[in-house]
């Protein structure tokens, strides 16, 4: 079963995204830099659209909301509920704060790499291991690649490049 509260909180943040996204792009006057993002703003929107509908057909077969709920999950584990993650999440705010400032410094493909590297090292539940770490080093090779693909070969886009490049 699923908790409603958690289920809400889900459709609400979906929603807002692409709202507060769009509302940003009024700012841009250059109509062509903003047709792209306009499309997959709407595209998410559509997508919250059909999440929020779901909720509302299903809402019968989701668990009640038990208040107080402050920063609990809903998956029970040993018989209790789990914790808010605050210091993962926490800690993967200050990592993208370090994301943003680094960027210009060393370059956007490099800081980008080690947000990603971190991320998938640093935030995951599991137990480390040096085969994980090669396998999640190369997953965040293959990203990068692929960001670098779609935006700097195939789009063009300008990009900060800092010290890598």
């Amino acid at each position: 079963m699923i908790n409603a509260r958690k289920r809400i909180l889900e459709t609400t943040v979906m929603f807002s995204i692409p709202i507060v996204a769009l509302y940003m792009l009024r700012d841009i006057s250059i109509a062509d830099a903003k047709m792209f993002p306009k499309y997959i703003c709407y595209l998410m929107l559509a997508l919250a659209t059909i999440n929020a509908f779901q909720l509302w057909v299903y809402l019968h077969k989701i668990r009640p909301i038990h208040w107080p709920t402050f920063l609990r999950w809903s998956i029970p584990i040993k018989g209790g509920l789990t914790p808010f993650p605050l210091v993962r999440v926490g800690f993967a705010l200050v990592m993208m704060g370090a994301y943003i400032f680094c960027m210009e410094a060393i370059g956007f493909y490099l800081s980008g790499f080690l947000f990603f590297l971190l991320c998938l090292l640093v935030l995951d539940p599991a137990k480390p291991t040096l085969g994980g770490a090669v396998r999640k080093t190369l997953y965040a090779l293959v990203f990068m690649a692929v960001v670098y693909l779609l935006f700097s070969v195939m789009l063009g886009v300008v990009i900060p490049s800092g010290i890598a490049l």
